[in-house]
């Protein structure tokens, strides 16, 4: 099971599911935010040699791996190809299912908001029973899946 906690001094195994296209400084920030919240290992789980977006990487997953490592990540995974190229959701599933499979009890993430309350919001809002028709509408109507699940959610 994943959850989040704030200033809890007994996680064990974080991890962070990524693509650190480049890792940059918010990301180490992400990974030492997660030692001083107790984690002892960190376990980065992180897309190959392309991008959710269907790009090439910046730089190869071997350069972007051992960066994460000098980061402070303990272990990386490869998040595979057909789940990193996926919609949010299924990239998001490949990685948490690894993580989980490698012993992390906590999932470890950012945003721009900093909102939980707003971000959990938008959850049930995505899964809501009432956006499949729509969506299903949309699409029918030749829009790509983004335009349309976009639209549906407005609606």
């Amino acid at each position: 099971m994943f959850f989040i906690r704030k200033n809890v001094k007994y996680l064990k195994t974080a991890a962070i599911i990524a693509e650190f296209n480049p890792l940059h400084n918010g990301h180490k920030y992400l990974m030492d935010q997660a030692r001083s919240m107790g984690a002892q290992h960190i376990i980065v789980v992180l897309g190959g040699n392309f991008t959710q977006r269907g790009d090439l990487a910046l730089f190869s997953k071997f350069i972007r791996a051992k960066t994460a490592l000098a980061c402070g990540a303990d272990l990386v995974a490869e998040l595979p190809t057909p789940w990193t190229m996926s919609c949010a959701e299924l990239f998001a599933e490949g990685g948490v299912f690894i993580a989980q499979s490698l012993g992390a009890d906590t999932l470890v993430f950012g945003s721009e908001s900093g909102d939980i309350d707003s971000l959990k919001q938008t959850n049930l809002q995505l899964n809501s029973p009432l956006l499949k028709p729509e969506l299903r509408k949309n699409l029918d109507l030749g829009q790509t899946y983004a335009a349309a699940r976009k639209a549906a959610f407005e609606s």
